[in-house]
């Protein structure tokens, strides 16, 4: 009796967790959709079918849910649908060498339509919540452009203010930027704490930056002897001494550690200041 019992439960169990192809009905109208279920025990499967768009020939897929695998069970559930009436014949799916489903066949009947009705739809349209997958492609739409839009206010904004700042400056002329700047120099008494090095690199700097300004090459980026080639038809004799004795203490300050006097650095300023004023335009250079 107990082997009975036994061999009963066993049945059962393997009833239970058979491999098995269901839908929910085996005659649907052209169009409808039902769902197929295939299923199998996990310990009896080695393979899984994969599916795109068809279930078989004649039979179009309209949905793949994922696979489940709770309760030792793999199942997976797909929705299908046929186009064309008459019948179709769902194979048996193998999961594994001794694994087999069972065969399925699905009728698939055509509309009788009676004379004089109108048409209507097979089955009412399926509203699905939107979903990432229906968005995406707007999203996308939308951060390019907005990325487009801020690059073209960051480029334009940066052009405006780079012509203002240089509309600025073109309209304080060259001299009185750089006595102004002298005037500045002065007031940080550099040389008089010691600073003697930044002192001459300031009026280096800024007799460079004036002469460029004033006789349009890019005097900063040269070195002196490059300068006075530059200026020496732009520019009378004493002017280009000047130039030269400025330009060589502010080198051998800067290069050599060269230890002007207090005289010096005074006359130095002064020197700067003469070049300045005897150089600037509507002046008889």
């Amino acid at each position: 009796m107990k082997k009975i019992i036994l061999l009963i439960l066993y049945l059962s169990g393997n009833t239970m967790l058979a491999q098995t192809i269901t839908i929910d009905t085996n005659s649907i109208l052209i169009g409808e959709q039902i769902k197929l279920v295939i299923s199998s025990p996990v310990a009896k499967t080695s393979f899984w079918p994969i599916y795109s768009d068809t279930l078989v020939d004649g039979i179009e897929i309209i949905k793949l849910e994922e696979i489940d695998t709770s309760n030792n069970l793999i199942s997976q559930n797909i929705y299908i649908t046929a186009w064309d009436s008459g019948e179709f014949y769902i194979p048996a799916i193998s999961f594994s060498e001794k694994s087999i489903s069972n065969d399925l066949t699905l009728n698939v009947n055509t509309i009788i339509l009676e004379e004089n009705a109108t048409l209507k739809d097979i089955k009412s349209p399926i509203n699905e919540p939107i979903g990432f997958n229906d968005i995406w492609q707007w999203l996308i739409i939308i951060i390019l452009i907005c990325g487009v839009i801020i690059i073209v206010k960051k480029f334009f904004f940066k052009e405006k203010k780079i012509q203002e700042k240089k509309i600025q400056e073109k309209k304080i002329a060259a001299d009185i930027k750089a006595i102004n700047a002298l005037k500045e120099l002065e007031s940080k008494k550099l040389w008089e704490e010691g600073k003697t090095k930044e002192y001459y690199s300031s009026i280096s700097e800024i007799i460079r930056r004036y002469i460029g300004e004033r006789f349009n090459f890019i005097a900063l980026e040269l070195t002196k002897y490059e300068i006075l080639e530059n200026l020496n038809s732009k520019v009378n004799k004493k002017q280009l001494i000047n130039i030269d004795k400025l330009l060589d203490r502010a080198d051998l300050v800067k290069y050599a550690k060269s230890k002007p006097l207090s005289e010096e650095n005074i006359e130095s300023i002064n020197i700067a200041k003469d070049i300045i004023e005897t150089t600037k335009e509507n002046s008889n250079v």
